[in-house]
């Protein structure tokens, strides 16, 4: 008896998720192990001239650009005052023990 060998057929979009092993690839007709997107590690660095210049929407450009903006401005108007005074105190501390224990 004669064996019939299975119809070949290009899978759908689907069988084609879920199969892992070897297929033929329809342009050069050799055999090619698929390799799952998800077993991939991709690493992307995040620069300036990403944040400036890439792909990004102008909305997400002023968002971080009046998050920078509102970091400064608690940096000068909320930490340069406070360091300022706590400097000031420290001095005056300084300058009574000095004064009264030398």
């Amino acid at each position: 008896m004669e064996e019939k060998e299975p119809e070949v057929r290009v899978m759908s979009e689907t069988e084609c998720d879920d199969y892992d092993g070897i297929t033929i690839d329809e342009s050069t007709g050799r055999e090619e192990e698929k390799v799952k997107q998800t077993d991939r590690l991709v690493f992307q660095t995040l620069s300036w001239k990403d944040l400036l210049f890439g792909r990004i929407s102008w909305v997400n450009r002023i968002a971080i650009v009046l998050t920078l903006l509102a970091i400064a401005a608690f940096v000068i108007f909320v930490l340069g005052p406070l360091m300022l005074v706590l400097a000031g105190v420290g001095i005056v501390v300084w300058f009574i023990l000095h004064l009264f224990f030398h």
